[in-house]
């Protein structure tokens, strides 16, 4: 054990690195063994050895975390107030991760506004948890504080009308395909995932098919990728036209050199409330087209799962 720091503290991290040469595993340095104490949820000892770790480290932002995690599990709110602070403080990453924790420890601490500050910290900074933060049992007692729920709001993805654009596609319903005088096949759209996804779940009976469609904020555009039980994947792009249909692409994706094909899949509403899925697909850059699918999907009875 040389090589130890041996003040208050160090005195402590020797005392437990002795306990485990006697009841555990030795670990290769102090760091390790703190690491190990709070993984196996030994709280005080845990804090005790990260405490240590910080006298002689104290710009250590991920030890200042730990050392917080340790005291917040063993209820020591006002202890792990502290660290959390000095985690911020010292550039812990990912920072809202360190405030959310904080946030949690001042509203058991009875510190409501500072808890709605950091909350509003989150917000301010994009941070997208708003739907953890209303989950989490500290916070119950703010649902109907105003600036709680504008804060959780800011910070609640998926929910800008954009991510509604292919709502019109959610149901369950039977298609017909190909002008066939019954239904060729089921498709069960559904919304997930909080509304940042829209899921196609598609059975033709011998043929099965399933795609996840979402609108990419960074790109600007919805995207779809699609698999089937043939094997062949599909990955296209695209946005609402002016009309208001979904039109997606693959015409300016890489896949498209590496197939010398195009697609083109149009969705839209009929007058009737059907939606009409239209595929085309080019081999000549476009110049000429050729159906590969056109189904019209009834509405049936069933509602769709949010």
């Amino acid at each position: 054990m040389m090589g130890i720091e041996t003040s208050g503290k160090g005195r402590i991290a020797i005392g437990i690195a002795a306990s485990l040469l006697v009841s555990g595993p030795v670990w290769a340095t102090p760091q390790e063994g703190a690491d190990a104490l709070l993984a196996a949820e030994d709280w005080s000892a845990a804090a005790a050895a990260y405490e240590a770790l910080l006298e002689t480290d104290p710009a250590n932002a991920t030890n200042w975390f730990s050392l917080a995690q340790a005291r917040h599990a063993a209820e020591d709110f006002a202890g792990a107030r502290g660290a959390y602070t000095q985690a911020i403080d010292a550039g812990f990453t990912p920072a809202p991760r360190a405030r959310y924790h904080l946030a949690r420890a001042l509203m058991a601490l009875g510190e409501t506004d500072a808890a709605l500050g950091e909350i509003e910290a989150l917000a301010e900074a994009g941070a997208p948890i708003g739907r953890t933060i209303a989950a989490a049992a500290e916070f119950a007692s703010l649902a109907d504080e105003p600036r709680f729920a504008a804060a959780v709001e800011t910070m609640t993805p998926c929910t800008d009308p954009v991510y509604r654009a292919f709502d019109f596609w959610l149901g369950e319903w039977d298609v017909t395909a190909g002008g066939a005088s019954a239904p060729t096949a089921t498709s069960r759209i559904s919304a997930r995932h909080g509304g940042c996804v829209v899921l196609e779940e598609y059975d033709a009976g011998g043929y099965t098919g399933m795609s996840i469609n979402f609108y990419d904020s960074i790109s600007g555009r919805w995207h779809q990728s699609w698999m089937a039980n043939n094997g062949v994947p599909v990955y296209i792009e695209g946005n609402l036209d002016e009309n208001g249909a979904m039109v997606l692409t693959d015409a300016d994706l890489p896949i498209r050199a590496a197939t010398g094909t195009i697609n083109r899949v149009t969705w839209s509403v009929e007058d009737s409330g059907a939606v009409r899925q239209f595929w085309e697909t080019s081999s000549d850059g476009g110049a000429t087209w050729s159906v590969a699918f056109d189904g019209l999907y009834t509405r049936r009875d069933t509602e769709p799962e949010d």
